[in-house]
């Protein structure tokens, strides 16, 4: 169960890389050197130290790494103030886990100036944070662990119990060497190339989330991003020659928590076909024997989503409780959902169940 949440600042809570990436090159063109905004894309998410300097070793120019980084955020706050302000949701997502009595932590690998200049710009509340980490708090910066170990620290929580919203690829390795849960935002990169780094599920931002109210319903809402995450990866290897019309799925199991995935299996002799609800069933039986299923995600082509056939809902009637969450997706992020029994109100059992 995830008891706490840390942040990323660029890119998860404000959309800042397009003023740092001209400040940085304002700066270098100062020193009379040409930069390119691709130059930066491989520091992305490792502190202004690298952001800066990488680009430096690149072009042979020495420079004094913290008179490079003042200059280069007096252009960043002048670029930034009134253009910018917190990414849609994440004013609403914070105060939801506020309420919900969720701590909080923002955990950046850039410097204090930087930090500071961005919670100005979004008017973030410092009161919601239980802690604000910095670079300069750590020595090894993204991709290593430290800065999310010690966020997690701080707050007296075990990395393993967080979890962490992350836009780039150092950050993401960083949150998985913590052993936190992450949660990757493709303002940056795209999605593969964070799934490749290990993250848990991917979101467009915090506005994907529903409101919440406590931290049960929140970690049903991460259950359900890891369920959909599982069930896009199953559907892309759907055997579908004849509809063409590929579908995922995913379970879990209200006794282990456990998570199993399927897609959907055509055949020439239509009655044959293997729906993709049914085929994460059969992995969850032959896994566990007797299953008793707390949720079901399900990703469609069509908006809006599709909901498990009549003959999947009759399966699902023999593994599932009344009140079991179905979740149905689509491939634009629109989610809709149901209790099974608003899906299935009078399934055929027999007597003696």
């Amino acid at each position: 169960m995830v008891k706490a949440i840390l942040f990323d600042m660029d890119g998860v809570l404000i959309d800042s890389e397009e003023y740092i990436s001209k400040a940085a090159i304002e700066y270098f063109h100062s020193i009379g050197v040409n930069v390119t905004p691709e130059d930066f894309v491989p520091f992305i998410g490792a502190g202004e130290n690298r952001y800066i300097g990488g680009v430096a070793e690149k072009y042979e120019v020495n420079i004094e790494i913290e008179e490079a980084k003042l200059a280069t955020y007096a252009i960043y706050e002048r670029l930034i103030q009134g253009k910018e302000e917190a990414l849609p949701g994440v004013v609403r997502f914070i105060e939801n886990a506020h309420k919900a009595g969720i701590p909080m932590s923002v955990a950046t690998s850039a410097d204090p100036t930087k930090m500071e200049i961005n919670i100005d710009v979004m008017g973030l509340d410092r009161s919601w944070f239980k802690t604000l980490v910095h670079g300069k708090d750590i020595e090894r910066r993204k991709p290593f662990p430290d800065i999310y170990e010690k966020a997690a620290h701080d707050m007296n929580i075990s990395p393993q119990d967080c979890i962490v919203f992350e836009d780039a690829t150092n950050g993401v390795e960083a949150a998985k060497r913590a052993g936190a849960l992450c949660g990757a935002i493709t303002t940056t990169f795209e999605s593969e190339a964070l799934l490749t780094k290990g993250a848990d599920f991917i979101i467009s931002g915090l506005s994907d989330f529903p409101d919440f109210s406590t931290i049960k319903e929140f970690n049903t809402l991460i259950t359900m991003f890891i369920g959909r995450q599982g069930a896009l990866q199953s559907r892309n290897n759907a055997y579908v020659p004849y509809s063409k019309y590929k579908v995922g799925a995913s379970i879990v199991s209200r006794k282990s928590g456990k998570m199993y995935s399927g897609c959907n299996v055509e055949n020439a002799s239509y009655g044959a076909t293997i729906c993709a609800e049914r085929g994460a069933i059969m992995k969850g039986v032959s896994a566990e024997g007797k299953l008793d299923i707390s949720m079901v995600v399900v990703v469609t082509d069509d908006y809006p989503a599709a909901p498990p056939c009549a003959m999947c809902l009759q399966v699902l009637s023999e593994f599932t409780q009344p009140d079991a969450l179905i979740y149905l997706c689509d491939l634009q992020g629109h989610i809709t959902h149901y209790r099974f029994n608003e899906l299935l109100p009078l399934p055929f059992v027999f007597p003696e169940r």
